[in-house]
Parts: C-alpha cells; structure tokens; sequence
C-alpha cells in the first residue's frame, strides 16, 4: 500500500512539475490590435513591415504569422535580433496555416528570447499579390510579457530589417510564442519530488517483512 501510495505522489508532482515548467503552455499572439483598418492596395507598395519589442519576460517563439489576407503564393515572415541583425527563424504564411484571430500562423522550432533584447517580426508585403495591409489606428495590443518599441518599415522586395520609422503600425507580421517559467520553480519542483520520492522509499525499505512460523 505505502509503496502504491509513493508512486501516486511522484507521479502527480511529476504532472505538476509539467505543468509548471511549461510542458503544456498554450501559445499565445504578441499583438491583438482592437482595430484594424484595411489600406487600399494601390496604396501600398512593395516592402517590409517590422513590429519591434523587447520580451518583459523570457519567451520561446513558437509560430510566425500573417495577417489573414495573405498573398496567393504566402508571406514570407522572419524574427530577427536587432543589435546584430541576425535572423533567427524564417517561415512563409499560406492560407493553409494555422487560423488564430485576425492572424494566421505557420509553426516553426521554438526560438529563445531573452527579457531587455530587442527583437523584430518582420513580413514581406508585395504589392499585386493578393495581400492586404492594415493599419492599427487604436494601437498594437500588445500582450503583457511583450514590450512594443515601434513600427518600421521600408521599400525592398526581398525579406531584410526595415529602418524607417512610422506612426500608425502596419499589419503585416506577428508571432506566438510561449512564456518560459523561471528556472527557479522547476528546480524546486524537482527537489520537492526528489525529497517525498525519497522520504516514502525510506518508509518502505524501514516496513518490516512477514516471516513464517516455524
């Protein structure tokens, strides 16, 4: 009984501990603008739209999206570090991708981001594609653990780090992402299993055996 009451409590510390260190984290979107306001497609021509941030908290990247009117062939959308303009993860967002709000968004391998680095969501806009472009008039909605620094954009056709300010932002690009918990609370967790798995087989290897009469 006492050894089927030990494997009980590991394996529901083990399930909190999942929990906790983010095994099962949903993914949530960077930016939720409550207004988006779609340009008149001769308006806007060919270029790139960055939305730039800082995490408030560590964050893994999970997916990168597009605003739902997405070009025939996709938007190609790509996360970048702005201090050394490094790009982290490139992925093309079709109609196929996965539908979340106004955005769609295509997985890719989860990418680390570090509280107080900047980053950039950079999407290619090309003009005659089918694509559409929104302005966010009432502001970003960015999420909590996300730092929004502004909106840049520039006019080349191929996908790189836009450099020119405006007000308002553009839609254009976006990311989910999962929060990372601090390494303190897993490791915690796990000592705190370590401990009841090790008090309880203590308990059991202590419980005297039966012996026969002679």
């Amino acid at each position: 009984m006492k050894n089927q009451m030990s494997h009980l409590l590991v394996s529901l510390t083990g399930v909190g501990i999942g929990l906790v260190c983010g095994a099962n984290a949903e993914a949530q979107s960077a930016f939720t603008p409550p207004v988006l306001s779609e340009i008149t497609p001769a308006d806007e021509p060919t270029g790139n739209d960055g939305m730039f941030f800082t995490p408030a908290t560590a964050i893994s990247v999970t997916a990168l999206g597009y605003v739902s009117a997405v070009a025939a062939s996709g938007n190609l959308v790509g996360l970048y570090d702005v201090s050394t303009q490094d790009l982290l993860a490139s992925t093309t967002v079709t109609v196929a991708s996965t539908p979340s709000g106004d955005f769609l968004y295509q997985a890719i391998s989860p990418v680390l981001l570090t509280p107080g680095t900047e980053y950039a969501v950079v999407g290619l806009y090309t003009a005659g594609s089918g694509d559409l472009g929104y302005l966010a008039p009432s502001g970003v909605g960015a999420d909590p653990a996300i730092n929004f620094v502004g909106y840049s954009y520039d006019l080349n056709t191929s996908l790189d780090l836009p450099t020119t300010s405006y007000l308002p932002a553009i839609f254009g690009p976006n990311f989910q992402f999962a929060p990372v918990p601090e390494p303190g609370s897993c490791g915690l967790m796990s000592a705190g299993l370590a401990c009841a798995y090790g008090f309880f087989r203590s308990k059991a290897d202590k419980k005297p055996k039966n012996s026969k009469s002679p």
